[in-house]
């Protein structure tokens, strides 16, 4: 994931080494003179003794391991691993934050990545996978709660969790949060190049009626989100599993599909950037990167709606050390933590306490490409659900990628 503001400022919190105290030496007190030495004349005296051995030197005493201090963000220290294994999406967290969680609390985090829920809940559902902490989407955390895959939270060990947006718990994947917390959230709309149209698109209609940029257009490679978007274009929910229904939607999405230059969820970011592509069903923290590059990308949540989804962390039932994991959870939803996450992904974050913390350049980008989320917006948002009972989605899908 691409920066868009340089953090490099933020120093990163540092051990405090203890060193040992000095070892004493000479005699005397520190606040007085020593008194000039006297010379008294030569005595006659008998031959000297034989000289006594010197002592051996001591041995120096060792110097000690330096620590990290464990602050109060840190949890009780006696209960505290050394190291835990951490799953997330690539590119989903500033590396940084590790290190200083590593350097603060003296716990090595290690990060391994999937670029799929399906791949995460494949790994969570090896069973010994050695993750402690993962992050996956709603409709996974749902599947993995149901299958028994998950613990459920201490939230006695997150407190920071009273900082969260009540807006973004109790979702319907996971009622009362039971397993899961929010890490960051985003949307589903439609991202376009301001240059190449005279008025402002606001509707679906730009993709499933006349398309005015045919060959310059794309949509996600995605079921759920190209079936749901040609639903509520037609008028039903985004969830809509009636059959008549996936009928009509099915026919508009062939129509469109001589029209769009493909389905494509890995490429349309840099194509939108380049001007390869000129709109887009996208997400809208994808918008935010495209904007880096290209001032004139704008980002809308189209009349007929969109959906809201959300990254959650959850402890796996077999995690190895839930207690160090609930640590790192409540860490990351500290403000200044929570804000290097929110910058690094151009998502929204769930946490209260972060955007008075957000940088101008932050906001710079939400308010230009489009992505401020207005109670008016939000109202146009649904959840989109996965799971058995939406199993014609699926077969849908296998019309639309069959048919000729």
């Amino acid at each position: 994931m691409k920066l868009f503001t340089k953090r490099s400022a933020w120093l990163r919190l540092l051990a405090v080494v203890a060193v040992g105290a000095l070892l004493a030496a000479g005699c005397g007190d520190d606040d007085e003179e020593a008194a000039p030495a006297t010379t008294a004349a030569p005595e006659v005296t008998a031959a000297p003794a034989e000289p006594e051995p010197e002592p051996e030197p001591a041995e120096p005493e060792p110097t000690p391991e330096p620590e990290a201090p464990v602050t109060g963000r840190c949890g009780d220290p006696a209960r505290l691993g050394d190291s835990i294994n951490f799953l997330n999406w690539a590119d989903y967290i500033d590396e940084a934050i590790l290190e200083m969680f590593e350097a603060e609390c003296g716990v090595t985090v290690t990060l391994d990545t999937h670029v799929a829920n399906e791949e995460a809940i494949a790994k969570v559902d090896a069973g010994n996978s050695g993750y402690s902490l993962v992050i996956a989407t709603d409709y996974a955390i749902g599947i993995m709660a149901d299958q028994g895959l998950l613990a459920e939270l201490d939230l006695s060990l997150v407190p920071n969790a009273a900082n969260l947006d009540p807006n973004q718990m109790d979702a319907y994947y996971d009622p009362g949060n039971v397993y899961s917390l929010p890490y960051q959230y985003s949307t589903t709309g439609f991202a376009y190049d301001a240059t190449a149209f005279d008025t402002p698109p606001t509707s679906w209609s730009v993709i499933y009626d006349q398309n005015p940029l045919c060959g310059q257009s794309s949509l996600l490679e995605d079921q759920r989100e190209v079936i749901g978007s040609a639903l509520v274009y037609l008028g039903y929910d985004w969830n809509e599993t009636d059959p008549a229904a996936h009928e009509q939607a099915l026919d508009l999405i062939l129509a469109a599909r001589d029209c769009v230059s493909g389905f494509d969820s890995a490429n349309y970011i840099g194509n939108l950037a380049s001007g390869e592509v000129l709109a887009a069903m996208s997400w809208g923290f994808a918008a935010g990167i495209a904007y880096l590059d290209n001032p004139n990308i704008r980002y809308i949540i189209p009349d007929e709606g969109g959906i809201i989804w959300q990254d959650g962390m959850v402890v796996p039932a077999d995690a190895p050390d839930p207690y160090t994991a609930h640590v790192f959870m409540n860490y990351m939803l500290e403000p200044d933590i929570g804000a290097l996450i929110t910058e690094f992904t151009i998502g929204y974050t769930p946490n209260l306490t972060v955007p008075p913390l957000l940088s101008d350049g932050y906001y710079e980008v939400v308010e230009g490409s489009g992505l401020v989320l207005t109670d008016e917006i939000r109202g146009r948002l649904t959840w989109q659900v996965r799971d058995e009972s939406h199993a014609i989605f699926a077969e849908t899908w296998s019309e639309v990628l069959s048919a000729g």
